[in-house]
């Protein structure tokens, strides 16, 4: 007879946390409304002044007091020149202790050795990756085996739907051009994405 042995470990509740969002796109906003629909509270740092898209999301002062406040932050604005490494080892210093940094967006926006000496000093908790710089990283790169580091392959965006919407967002574009109307989801050349 073989015996068994369960061990029970308690799920930390996301209901009256805080989720930062650096970035408020199509994506900072999409996981906005869903993190208020499970109760979190959502704090964010767009570049514009634009009002935020979704009721009740709060305006952070700045970088660091995004990071201060948050308990888990996502990293979802784009790559130029003015953000590349914006999150760096003085802000990485600045993180709510025990901070759960997830970036879904382009693996410059991340100094990756200061995440590192974040992570082995205890400033941030967990860091969870689906970008980084370059990508993929190279072989025995201390990210693979750090036992507080998720990875996955540029594949967050990817569902088994995601050829359906590309599809219909392609459509519904073309269906634009053909009746002289703005398309969505341009490139803007001055912006740099």
């Amino acid at each position: 007879m073989h015996d068994s042995q369960w061990n029970f470990t308690a799920l930390t509740p996301l209901k009256g946390t805080t989720l930062g969002i650096l970035g408020f796109g199509a994506i900072g906003s999409s996981l906005a409304s869903k993190a208020h629909a499970l109760g979190i509270n959502v704090l964010s740092l767009r570049q514009s002044q634009t009002p935020f898209e979704v009721e009740g999301v709060e305006a952070a002062r700045d970088i660091h007091d995004l990071f201060a406040r948050s308990d888990h932050l996502v990293l979802a604005a784009p790559l130029t020149g003015a953000t590349r490494h914006i999150v760096n080892s003085v802000v990485l210093a600045s993180a709510k202790p025990g901070l759960h940094l997830i970036n879904i967006a382009r693996g410059g926006l991340l100094d990756h050795g200061a995440l590192l000496e974040a992570l082995d000093s205890g400033a941030i908790g967990l860091a969870s990756l689906d970008v980084t710089e370059p990508e993929p990283l190279p072989d025995g790169h201390p990210l693979y085996t750090h036992s507080r580091v998720r990875l996955s392959p540029h594949t967050s965006a990817i569902s088994t739907n995601s050829r359906h919407e590309i599809a219909d967002s392609f459509l519904a574009n073309l269906e634009r051009y053909l009746n002289g109307l703005a398309l969505e989801n341009q490139a803007n050349v001055q912006r740099g994405y």
